[in-house]
């Protein structure tokens, strides 16, 4: 169904429910779960590469078909469980045509360091799954986890609040928002992989992320160089461990090779198809870049 498609899209490197999909190749490189070992030290701690006031604005569609439109927006700078933070929140609005059939109004939100870009707290408020219509919010604590674990509070209309531990490897951890916004400013050896696992909603997703290349993209926006990366994501157990019984989410993002380092399209490779987000407008930020 429609909702199952969005939430596909929503790998925005993570993907939620919706129909799994086995690994396959892309259009350049192998994007199938890697076996061996690889970085998990490849992205600095360093101020957040984006500015109060900056927005981005894409439009999400399947084999042409205009599904929703998905917004981020960055917010002011704050302080959370001691730390500076910047807001960053996001969206996904479901079109006119989708919401004769089914409504999607999703929205997260991000509260990241402003000295190291880690997440501090990860609030997602979103329906619960495709075939589950209740609202469920899942907020994550992520300031700690020298312990190997943080905890996820789940609350639902029909069944309170679901306190939860999530169990953590040695991979460097953010949310969704706030790995796009890293992303911006990865730029290793071409061909490097790096992993980090993800929060999305009450789960966690490991992402292998590789340097592809770069070349041009056409956009609204124009014809912009681009920088190429091709990544794979596969869900996280509480225990820690990666769920045998959910398929790998591979995905293609592309990122402008310029000053602004702007997430220009992004496709989620999923059993409907190709659901590709592309960006139709950019705003920049009424203050410097934190990050720059």
């Amino acid at each position: 169904m429609p909702s199952a498609w969005i939430c596909g899209v929503l790998l925005t490197l993570v993907a939620c429910g919706g129909h799994a999909t086995t690994p396959r190749n892309a259009s350049s490189g192998d994007t199938a779960w890697k076996d061996d070992p690889v970085a998990t030290e490849a992205f600095a701690t360093r101020a957040p590469f984006v500015a109060p006031g900056e927005q981005m604005t894409y439009r999400l569609s399947l084999h042409g078909l205009l599904m929703a439109s998905f917004v981020i927006v960055v917010g002011d700078v704050d302080e959370v469980a001691g730390h500076p933070v910047v807001v960053v929140q996001s969206g996904v609005h479901s079109s006119q045509l989708v919401s004769l059939v089914h409504e999607v109004n999703d929205h997260f939100t991000s509260w990241i360091d402003t000295a190291t870009s880690r997440s501090v707290v990860f609030r997602s408020e979103e329906l619960a799954s495709a075939d589950d219509q209740q609202v469920e919010v899942s907020e994550s604590t992520l300031v700690d986890v020298s312990s190997g674990t943080f905890p996820v509070r789940v609350s639902r209309p029909d069944l309170g609040d679901v306190d939860e531990e999530q169990h953590v490897g040695d991979a460097p951890l953010f949310d969704m928002n706030s790995f796009l916004m890293v992303l911006r400013t990865w730029d290793p050896p071409e061909g490097t992989t790096a992993t980090a696992d993800i929060v999305r909603s009450r789960y966690v997703w490991r992402t292998q992320v590789t340097l592809a290349g770069y070349e041009d993209v056409v956009t609204e926006l124009g014809t912009l160089p681009a920088v190429h990366l091709e990544g794979v994501s596969r869900r996280v157990r509480r225990d820690g461990t990666l769920d045998p019984g959910v398929a790998a989410r591979p995905y293609s993002l592309w990122i402008s090779d310029d000053a602004d380092r702007v997430p220009l399209v992004m496709v989620a490779h999923t059993d409907y198809g190709d659901v590709k987000m592309e960006i139709v407008e950019y705003r920049p930020g009424s203050v410097p870049r934190l990050g720059s």
